[in-house]
């Protein structure tokens, strides 16, 4: 049998290695550009990622998505992240019991202002992507990358599917499955329900959790894995607090918001963001300069035998207003 696996090429393994994740390697090129090269020949999940790219493309870009410069059938460039994963910001205040072990404890959260930015930008986001009729289908702190601002930016859409659909879920807490008292569910019960602002915000509910505690909804427990979907299902949460944006958690939790932008409206609201404050997409300007530098990279050999076969399948189009500016990095 036939191996699918692609091995790296040379050049690209002279540059830092940033991750590797279910579908690509991803690399640092410099201070301004990221590679994320498929790891399998052909990969379902890796042009899905590209052709959702191609549609944000058709639109006027979103401050709080990741933007991509160029893409071929097994290769993204993107903007590089300087201030990594959220995840990785979390980790970095932990205490485990072993690397993949329960959380003993967290010795720092983040500044209520700070989160309240975070939770803004990732409510703009997915109330973007919902306009453009899609979920992002993997809400976690992996997939959210922070500028060297601290600005969030939505990354990883390989496992978007369209509102209205059935929902292929996600693992716990990002997900719930239906159980016995959800009101809404009849003949879906058992199942992760449709895709919409149920779904979403019920993500949403336990990202904000883990950026106000510092940890994953049931991260300090030795009983995970099935035991925390069967207490998701019967709508059994981690204690809160009294904060608003406590509140905010548990209403995204029980489906409170009927309506994305009704969560998006409330978190404005609170969230005190200004214009100067305000995150920036990458102008015209910057994106034709940062595509020609990765169309160069491509020419001279970076992604191997690859570079002389296979022509960009797109190139940005950038479409920004005339405010727009460099986004530092």
């Amino acid at each position: 049998m036939t191996s699918n696996i692609i091995k790296l090429p040379g050049k690209i393994s002279a540059y830092t290695f940033l991750s590797r994740g279910a579908v690509g390697w991803v690399y640092q090129i410099n201070d301004r550009i990221a590679l994320k090269f498929a790891r399998e020949l052909d990969s379902e999940e890796f042009a899905k990622e590209n052709d959702m790219f191609d549609l944000f493309e058709k639109h006027p870009p979103c401050p709080h998505v990741i933007q991509s410069f160029l893409r071929l059938p097994n290769a993204n460039f993107l903007a590089f992240m300087s201030g990594g994963s959220l995840d990785d910001r979390l980790r970095s205040h932990q205490i485990r019991d072993g690397h993949f072990g329960k959380v003993l404890r967290v010795v720092k959260t983040e500044p209520v202002e700070l989160v309240e930015r975070w939770l803004r930008e990732l409510c703009g986001a997915v109330v973007w992507l919902e306009s453009l009729g899609y979920v992002h289908g993997d809400l976690r702190p992996n997939n959210f990358l922070l500028d060297g601002r601290d600005h969030l930016k939505l990354g990883d859409f390989d496992c978007a599917e369209k509102v209205g659909e059935p929902s292929s879920g996600n693992g716990a807490p990002w997900a719930r499955v239906l159980g016995e008292d959800a009101d809404e569910v009849g003949a879906r019960r058992g199942s992760f329900g449709i895709n919409g602002p149920r779904t979403e915000q019920f993500a949403i509910g336990s990202n904000l959790y883990c950026m106000v505690y510092g940890l994953e909804p049931y991260e300090d427990r030795d009983d995970r894995g099935p035991i925390i979907v069967k207490l998701l299902r019967d709508m059994k949460f981690p204690e809160l607090r009294d904060g608003h944006l406590d509140s905010i958690i548990s209403r995204c939790w029980r489906g409170r918001y009927r309506q994305l932008k009704d969560l998006l409206e409330e978190v404005e609201a609170i969230s005190g963001m200004t214009p100067s404050s305000e995150a920036m997409s990458i102008s015209r300007e910057y994106l034709d300069d940062y595509r020609n530098e990765c169309q160069a990279l491509v020419e001279d050999g970076l992604l191997g035998n690859m570079s002389r076969s296979a022509n960009p399948i797109s190139t940005p189009k950038g479409v920004r207003g005339p405010d727009s500016r460099k986004e530092a990095s």
